[in-house]
């Protein structure tokens, strides 16, 4: 299933040409199943999440590293034959929380996304980074992607 899944979204990559960012998050980046997080919410779609370095800001002091992140997320419906979609989020950075949403909407997900602005890894690195945390609501369908971001004072 994970091997169809994936073809899917190669697939799909092709005709909705994301550039390399998606390829790039695909060959090296992070793969995570949200459906994992909030276990307590009954969840309508499949959700993974699709991670990728940004190496063109130099935020370490003497050395590399990812300073922040650009994401993607893939949906695919529970049915025999899958309505399926990737997206690229707008917002990057470091995501560190997930938090589903109950919702009833048929074939549709919210979840709330804690971003911060920079990796915990640049944060380590340069105590003279300044982090900003927003949280980002996302609302997804097998059709379109809603994203809302609200600053976490």
């Amino acid at each position: 299933m994970k091997l169809f899944i994936l073809f899917i979204i190669i697939m799909t990559s092709g005709c909705a040409s994301l550039d390399n960012d998606l390829q790039n998050a695909l060959a090296f980046g992070d793969i995570k199943v949200l459906n994992e997080y909030s276990a307590e919410i009954d969840k309508h779609l499949l959700i993974r999440l699709y991670s990728a370095p940004i190496h063109k800001e130099s935020c370490f002091v003497e050395t590399q590293g990812a300073c922040k992140f650009k994401y993607f997320i893939s949906v695919s419906t529970f049915d025999e034959y899958p309505e399926t979609n990737i997206y690229r989020l707008q917002n990057e950075g470091e995501i560190t929380e997930v938090n589903w949403i109950n919702t009833s909407d048929v074939d549709s997900a919210e979840l709330n996304l804690i971003f911060n602005q920079f990796s915990s890894g640049a944060l380590k690195n340069n105590n003279a980074l300044i982090n900003q945390q927003k949280i980002v609501n996302i609302k997804a369908n097998p059709s379109e992607i809603l994203e809302t971001v609200t600053l976490n004072q």
